[in-house]
């Protein structure tokens, strides 16, 4: 089929008359690439006007029906899709909030060579022609829930729904189809019942603790029956606020201290896991919740001291626990190393008892947000394993300022939680490429040299320890260093240069904090990789501690870095 040659066609886009927004804009996508592509801007039309002997349909309409493709009773959801070609009529329809909108952008990637790496830079392929082989693909994603935070990256609406990122802090439009509506999205004990508004007369609804009731970072009674009514009552409200809220969380604060009264201890124990009364209440509250919204999920976290699921409770149909890998290692894959077996174990529990299983991943080191972090290669095989047991969504939380090569990390999510058996290696390359320009084959080495070094030392990588002395090694750091070299040599342009400069970053980090420096030097390297990372709009240094603190007098970031770093290990 060809649908354009030397700058002529006479293939038109058919949109139905009744689209959604999103519909409408798959349509103008379609021309506006198809134009970038060839030079060529296809008409739109209605399915209103008379059929052409050669259409592009869009979305279902009368005309994709009259031609046998009734996609009403196919199963693709909201997010599906088919891209099937008729005769010498190409269909790109799917479900109508996103599907349609991820037909056009997958019939872009696969058949013609785009790619969107970042919002700012892409590869739209120059060509005189546009044909393609018959087709007849038909692709239901199999996460309904796909949210990379690596920095700023994903929040972007139109770059994240050309790689089908979905998610609640994406910018997603109505002409994306929307973005998902998470009322609250954790640790909402407190914002649902606050200990200033209650505490005075009602001691009683917060946590008992070596018998004595306590506020301060503590948790619920969930075994009060006025708590649950008032937990009740503050969603029904939160919903009331949001009427296309689709998920509401009931969840613990961020800290431990839960409820140790005899009623809740009994609970606990018979489950085995204090997450026996966070399941017992949260499945009363969406009960309740029921009656009036059946179409709103009721979200809870499985998370430290709930990461263990109850014995014998089991979340309602209308209940998604959010499982929490905080406690993990991240540079080898969850199912091989041993430090991750309880959680292994945990996944599995959930997995058993769960409708709806979500996960809660984590894709940085907060204590040292800039540092090398060698988790690219366990991606693929720890969302794989979630995949495997069942889980419907994941949220790859980052830093919320731009990190080590967090653009790239950003774009490999993305590929993988659309499809789980994407190629990492093809897509690292692809990307390093157009980003780096001619800096790629080194940075690639840089790459190999950092997770290799992991992998065979056998090195772990938790999201918030001492920096790992044993991975930066002197002979490490001298590697590492004639590549980034090799790569401001080779970048090419001064795009490219800037990228690379930025992506140095982490490497200059560890031997300012390591004291690979001298210290007047050292103090110029701070000073320089202060600039750089001003420039790149990185905000946080460490969670809690902005950029500016790494400003100061070297030694003194020493000395407070020492302290830290002696704290965590310490425990």
């Amino acid at each position: 089929m060809r649908i354009i040659a030397d700058g002529t066609s006479d293939y038109v886009i058919v949109v139905g008359e009744g689209a959604l927004p999103s519909e409408a804009y798959a349509g103008a996508e379609l021309q506006r690439f198809l134009g970038e592509i060839t030079g060529v801007v296809l008409p739109i039309l209605s399915d209103r006007e008379p059929a052409r002997d050669h259409e592009i349909l869009v979305g279902e309409s009368r005309r994709s029906r009259a031609l046998g493709s009734d996609l009403t009773e196919s199963g693709l959801g909201d997010e599906g899709f088919v891209i099937r070609t008729i005769g010498p009529h190409l269909l790109l329809a799917g479900g109508r909030k996103r599907g349609t909108l991820y037909a056009v952008y997958s019939f872009l990637e696969e058949q013609l060579g785009c790619r969107w790496f970042t919002p700012d830079v892409s590869r739209i392929p120059q060509r005189s022609i546009v044909e393609v082989d018959p087709l007849d693909q038909r692709v239901v994603p199999v996460l309904e829930w796909r949210e990379p935070r690596c920095g700023d990256l994903e929040v972007a609406g139109d770059w994240a729904a050309r790689n089908k990122l979905f998610g609640r802090f994406t910018q997603l439009e109505e002409r994306h189809g929307g973005k998902l509506r998470w009322e609250h999205y954790v640790h909402t004990f407190y914002p649902l019942l606050p200990p200033e508004k209650h505490w005075d007369d009602h001691p009683e609804y917060y946590s008992q603790i070596d018998g004595e009731r306590a506020s301060y970072r503590a948790q619920l009674c969930l075994t009060n029956p006025e708590v649950l009514e008032h937990v009740i009552d503050g969603v029904r409200a939160w919903i009331e606020e949001d009427p296309e809220s689709a998920v509401v969380s009931v969840s613990q604060n961020d800290w431990y201290r839960y409820c140790q009264c005899s009623e809740c201890a009994a609970i606990d124990e018979r489950e085995g896991s204090p997450s026996g009364t966070m399941i017992r209440f949260v499945n009363q509250v969406a009960e309740a919740i029921e009656r009036d919204y059946p179409d709103v999920t009721i979200s809870t976290l499985a998370y430290q001291y709930t990461r263990h699921a109850p014995r014998t409770l089991r979340p309602r149909h209308n209940v998604v626990p959010v499982l929490c890998s905080i406690e993990c290692c991240f540079s080898h894959p969850l199912t091989e190393c041993e430090r991750n077996a309880s959680f292994v174990a945990d996944m599995r529990a959930w997995a058993e008892i769960s409708p709806k299983l979500y996960v809660w991943d984590y894709v940085t080191e907060f204590g040292h947000y800039q540092a090398p972090w060698p988790n690219l290669y366990s991606l693929k095989p720890n969302l794989q394993f979630f995949v495997e047991n069942g889980v419907r969504g994941v949220f790859e939380q980052g830093p919320g300022t731009t990190s080590e090569f967090a653009e790239l990390r950003t774009y490999l999510l993305a590929k993988l939680l659309w499809n789980p058996e994407a190629d990492v290696d093809a897509t690292i390359d692809e990307f390093l490429a157009a980003y780096y320009g001619g800096a790629a084959g080194a940075l690639k080495d840089y790459i190999a040299l950092l997770h290799n070094k992991a992998r065979r030392e056998h090195l772990h990588s938790h999201i918030w320890s001492p920096l790992n002395r044993a991975l930066f090694t002197q002979d490490w750091l001298a590697q590492a260093t004639d590549l980034f070299d090799q790569a401001e040599r080779d970048a090419g342009g001064e795009a490219f240069l800037r990228r690379v400069r930025v992506a140095r970053l982490p490497l200059e980090y560890v031997k300012i904090v390591t004291r690979a420096y001298p210290e007047e030097r050292a103090r110029q390297v701070a000073s320089d990789f202060l600039r750089v990372a001003e420039e790149a709009g990185i905000r946080e240094i460490r969670e809690g501690t902005p950029l500016r603190e790494f400003g100061k007098d070297v030694a003194t970031l020493h000395t407070t870095r020492d302290r830290h770093e002696a704290a965590h290990a310490a425990g």
